[in-house]
């Protein structure tokens, strides 16, 4: 299991709803001192994401209506 399936739970589920995943994602980063942030491509768009040292990463990822969440990635092609 790695360091972003372990982060991303029902509580971090329900703070993006709450809060935004853009804020949410800030928060993770600032308790997280083991992690950098990345750019990841999505359709023509780059979006904010958070890779941790065992390579796998948290990331917007838009969704229907400007819609923003958080999701897991486990491919290493869409990080730039």
């Amino acid at each position: 299991m790695s360091i972003a399936d372990k982060l991303l739970d029902i509580n971090i589920v329900a703070q993006v709803k709450r809060d935004g995943a853009v804020n949410v994602l800030e928060s993770i980063y600032e308790q997280a001192g083991y992690a950098h942030f990345k750019r990841v491509k999505w359709g023509r768009q780059y979006y904010d994401g958070i890779q941790f040292a065992d390579g796998s990463v948290i990331a917007v990822k838009p969704t229907a209506f400007n819609c923003l969440t958080l999701v897991k990635l486990d491919f290493s092609n869409q990080i730039c």
